[in-house]
């Protein structure tokens, strides 16, 4: 019985200090041309099992509605350029990436940028609305690493390495590394924590 009890406390001890170790992420998201409703779902939980193990939750909040005051520990802002519909891909030049992430004078910004019409293109014409969602949320995830890290650099597998095949953005399972992960938690928790600080580079 009193082993019983203490595995239970053990068991109370370890919810709560993952509970205290979790950080919440506001991701202020612009509109994403012809994105499905699908591929929106399929982005945003495959986005969250990946920043799960670097203790992070995500909000998804509307970059248009803003409000002043709203307090978040962590904030990142993000644009979706092209068209983000698989079904119907737009035909342009190819950009000079599928993403990147804003820098000031060597220093991470809370900005990132998405150029979908790329990543289909990057994927080929096999897609689906699934595949694609699981990708956008790939490519999504790498730019907020440098982000929550704020770092430039890149770790040599896993999400957070510098280039991507398509098998690695549409694999069942594709991860951070647990150096990502390592950077990610022990990252200083000065974050923006007021919406209207941020203002564009």
């Amino acid at each position: 019985m009193l082993l019983t009890l203490r595995a239970a406390s053990l068991v109370l001890f370890a919810s709560v200090c993952a509970q205290a170790q979790t950080r919440t992420l506001a991701l202020y998201a612009g509109p994403a041309p012809g994105l499905n409703t699908e591929s929106t779902l399929v982005m945003r939980a495959e986005l969250q099992r990946l920043l799960v193990p670097a203790g992070l939750q995500v909000v998804w909040k509307d970059s248009i509605v803003r409000r002043n005051g709203e307090d978040f520990e962590l904030i990142a802002v993000g644009t979706f350029e092209g068209s983000c519909s698989p079904e119907k891909p737009a035909q342009t030049g190819i950009a000079a990436s599928v993403a990147d992430t804003s820098m000031s004078n060597g220093r991470v910004l809370p900005f990132f940028r998405v150029d979908c019409t790329r990543l289909i293109q990057a994927l080929g014409r096999s897609i689906n609305s699934l595949v694609f969602g699981r990708a956008l949320a790939r490519v999504i995830a790498h730019e907020l690493y440098h982000i929550v890290a704020r770092i430039a650099d890149h770790q040599d597998s896993g999400v957070a390495k510098a280039v991507f095949s398509a098998q690695d953005l549409t694999d069942a399972r594709f991860e951070f590394d647990s150096a990502s992960i390592s950077r990610m938690q022990l990252s200083a928790l000065a974050g923006f924590s007021d919406i209207s600080a941020i203002t564009e580079p």
